[in-house]
């Protein structure tokens, strides 16, 4: 009795869930909307920035490589989009013209980086006379700190914190650089399109950008309106608003298919930000396999 009870639950549930959706989807029925197709990528020309360093590397000029980068354009061509967004400093458009326009010239041989390798070929593939650059700069917290002061600070939150607390913290931090290294190896064993799979996996995005908020994330004190650590990560938040509205002002819509390709770390904030869009909807990697 009470499992039929539950499954009757279950059903209007569903039922109501679906009902408002409906709902919701009739009151935007007569807006405009653009399909998106964001693509996270890892870099093929590691500059070395990032917290994990890099200890396994992909020739992107080998045959087997060249084959398996086709596979991964072929499989992006079926979206058809009619703009390619990449990560390049909006502010350096005219570079990024430059560099294309002498590559559909055949005066430019591409470099091993993802915008190149998979954005300008694709870009002549279509026939597009323009890559759009939709990367920003980040505006930064800013802070009346010394480091000094920060140090200070950071030794009375380790204090507060405790053994048992900071272990935890520098075991979840462990945890994360094993996961990169395992990924960072993956590449290596698997195709582009598998890596690709990995890399657009809901399950990973989720995941990945939990490492933005242990650490130094939680210092700060509630009772004194102190969130220094949630301050100090505006700059990553920040920067991702700023390439959305970047995403969102090169797009016409109703009119145009964006592609972006950009940092799997990106991912998180950036699909969020586009679920949640009245100006786009979302097409994933799988739907575009599956076709």
């Amino acid at each position: 009795m009470h499992i039929r009870i539950f499954i009757i639950t279950v059903c209007l549930l569903s039922q109501t869930i679906f009902s408002q959706k409906k709902e919701i989807d009739e009151h935007f029925k007569g807006i405009a909307t653009s399909d998106v197709f964001i693509l996270g990528s890892f870099h093929f020309a590691n500059p070395g920035l990032d917290t994990y360093k890099q200890k396994h590397s992909v020739n992107i000029f080998s045959k087997e490589k060249q084959a398996e980068l086709k596979e991964v354009i072929n499989t992006i061509k079926k979206f058809a989009p009619t703009k390619i967004a990449v990560e390049w400093k909006a502010t350096k458009q005219n570079r990024l013209d430059s560099l294309y326009n002498a590559y559909l010239k055949g005066n430019f041989e591409l470099k091993s980086n993802e915008v190149y390798q998979i954005g300008f070929r694709l870009g002549k593939l279509l026939g597009h006379k323009k890559i759009y650059a939709i990367d920003a700069s980040a505006r930064n917290f800013k802070s009346d700190l010394t480091k000094e002061d920060h140090k200070k600070k950071q030794g009375e939150f380790i204090n507060r914190a405790g053994a048992e607390v900071l272990q935890r913290e520098m075991t979840i931090d462990k945890t994360y650089f094993s996961l990169y290294e395992k990924e960072d190896k993956l590449k290596t064993e698997v195709s582009l399109l598998e890596f690709f799979r990995v890399l657009n996996n809901k399950d990973v995005v989720n995941h990945s950008h939990g490492h933005y908020l242990i650490g130094d994330f939680k210092m700060g004190a509630r009772e004194k309106n102190d969130y220094y650590g949630a301050d100090k990560a505006i700059w990553w938040y920040s920067r991702n608003l700023r390439i959305f509205q970047n995403m969102l002002n090169i797009n016409t819509p109703g009119k145009d298919k964006v592609f972006v390709l950009i940092g799997a770390g990106h991912l998180p904030i950036l699909n969020f930000l586009a679920n949640a869009s009245v100006d786009f909807n979302m097409t994933t990697l799988e739907e575009l396999i599956k076709q």
